[in-house]
């Protein structure tokens, strides 16, 4: 019989180890709207409700104090049927757990900053040998709070946090009403007149495009080998990191993600895709950018396909060459790998 209370309460201990940790990481703006995002769902509260200052600054204190008290402690295991696990041992606790409905993962996220989550169970399905968990209704959970995170063959898929994602873009997009490709995405739906079924809806349809990166980047992973993993691990928290991890997204995107939108004519999810185009993306490969634009003015959507076509050749090439000079030079090989890329 698990002890649902005592679990909860011990994946949020290592989930608060985590921010304690790293929240300074962020910048204040970044820090405070994940701050908000994080009392929104202590309180279990509406993505719409709206909260005075004098409600959350105070709470925020608390937080930080709590997170000052924890400097000296470790991650601890999680205690099922009686038996203790390591909190990074996600198969084995999620072949207690996924019976029960519930589902956890501990894994690494950028930086090699550790990420844990407990939530229910939705489904699992399988799809070009990878398993696919998504999952709902989160219980435990720290302010890094990524959709979906690939673990050897499988793909956790975090529909609270897409969903959350997904809000706050809209939020931010309602502000100003720019004609962007955020506007082109929201387009497709009516948040002005049914902001939560449209909510639901777009999660729905970005469920399909997590997949397809996730599974993308799997196969990338697995053509340049576990020397990717470890050489992300010596370069955390630089910018050889960011662009590494950039090139295997052009790759997994140029492999996966885009030829299935583009012949599934999934347009809403074209522009969103778009929207989410990171800057580092967008500097490595400003002719895929560009080419997005150009069909949105009306151009043929040919060219877009030719360099879709192109990177998946070009950005597999690059992880190649990023992974031969790491071969050589090492943890040294950052500025090298930098030149090469950009």
């Amino acid at each position: 019989m698990i002890d649902f209370e005592t679990l909860k309460r011990a994946v949020q201990k290592n989930c608060d180890l985590v921010d304690s940790e790293n929240a300074q990481n962020f910048g204040l703006c970044i820090y405070l709207m994940k701050m908000w995002d994080y009392y929104r769902w202590w309180h279990g509260l509406a993505l719409s409700a709206q909260v005075a200052n004098e409600e959350i600054l105070p709470w925020i204190g608390d937080v930080e104090e709590y997170w000052e008290g924890l400097e000296e402690e470790q991650f601890g295991d999680l205690l099922l049927d009686g038996k203790a696990y390591n909190p990074f041992n996600t198969d084995e606790i999620n072949s207690v757990l996924n019976p029960e409905k519930l589902v956890y993962s501990g894994g690494l996220a950028y930086g090699g900053i550790p990420m844990f989550f407990l939530a229910k169970l939705e489904k699992i399905e399988l799809i070009e040998g990878f398993r696919i968990v998504i999952t709902t209704d989160e219980f435990a959970r720290g302010l890094y709070g990524f959709p979906a995170m690939l673990q050897e063959q499988t793909v956790f898929i975090r529909k609270d946090a897409l969903k959350n994602m997904i809000w706050s873009r809209y939020d931010e997009w309602r502000q100003a009403k720019r004609d962007n490709s955020m506007g082109r995405a929201l387009a497709f739906y009516d948040f002005s007149e049914n902001p939560k079924q449209s909510l639901s809806n777009m999660v729905d349809a970005e469920l399909n495009t997590l997949i397809l990166h996730e599974i993308g980047e799997g196969k990338v992973k697995k053509a340049l080998g576990d020397e990717w993993g470890d050489m992300l691990i010596d370069f955390a928290h630089s910018k050889t990191e960011i662009i590494a991890r950039a090139v295997k997204d052009l790759a997994a995107d140029c492999l996966m993600t885009l030829p299935s939108l583009l012949e599934n004519n999934q347009l809403a999810s074209i522009h969103f895709y778009f929207a989410n185009f990171s800057d580092m993306r967008k500097s490595l490969y400003p002719e895929l950018f560009e080419a997005y634009q150009d069909w949105v003015k009306g151009s043929d959507i040919s060219c877009l396909v030719q360099l879709i076509d192109k990177g998946r050749t070009r950005w597999r090439n690059t992880g190649e060459e990023i992974l031969n000079l790491y071969r050589e030079k090492g943890k040294s090989a950052g500025e090298l790998i930098n030149k090469l890329v950009t």
